[in-house]
């Protein structure tokens, strides 16, 4: 294992949705990534623990009254799950 600086060649898109997400939470860019690469390597690591953990967090109050609004559109055709996959 090495401290010699990682060089990442990201998208131009990527990049600039990057450093605006970065500016908009007060990190540095290189900050905003090494933040992201850490969530990726928890999630990858140790799947079960990090869901737990999501669940542990979670408001359900919020969920329930989130899914039962009255505003926006019905689910679309695309929405619905076949038959043969239900269970």
């Amino acid at each position: 294992m090495t401290d010699a600086p990682l060089r990442i060649d990201l998208p131009p898109g990527v990049r600039k949705a990057v450093e605006k997400l970065a500016r908009e939470s007060g990190v540095t860019p290189e900050q905003f990534l090494a933040s992201a690469a850490a969530e990726k390597v928890a999630i990858l690591s140790d799947p079960k623990r990090y869901l737990q953990e999501r669940a542990a967090r979670a408001d359900l109050t919020w969920f329930d009254q989130f899914m039962a609004r009255k505003t926006g559109e019905p689910p679309s055709q695309d929405d619905q799950i076949p038959d043969a996959q239900q269970g």
